[in-house]
């Protein structure tokens, strides 16, 4: 049983322990072209105007319909 609360607590603590040496994690949310954001998956709301590093999307708010 003391196993399996350690095991918990270190799937719980894991990601805000590994944030800062995640190179994932200087990508995200970090400006793009024509002032967009970087994101894993645009908004219904928003349209992807480009590429940025790991395969995440450069997205720019606005209707993407004509």
């Amino acid at each position: 049983m003391k196993l399996l609360f350690v095991m918990l607590a270190l799937l719980f603590f894991w990601d805000p322990t590994l944030a800062g040496l995640n190179p994932l994690a200087a990508e995200i949310h970090k400006k793009c072209y024509r002032n967009g954001i970087c994101r894993l998956e645009c908004y219904t709301s928003e349209m992807l105007v480009a590429n940025c590093g790991f395969q995440l999307e450069c997205c720019v708010k606005g209707n993407p319909d004509p």
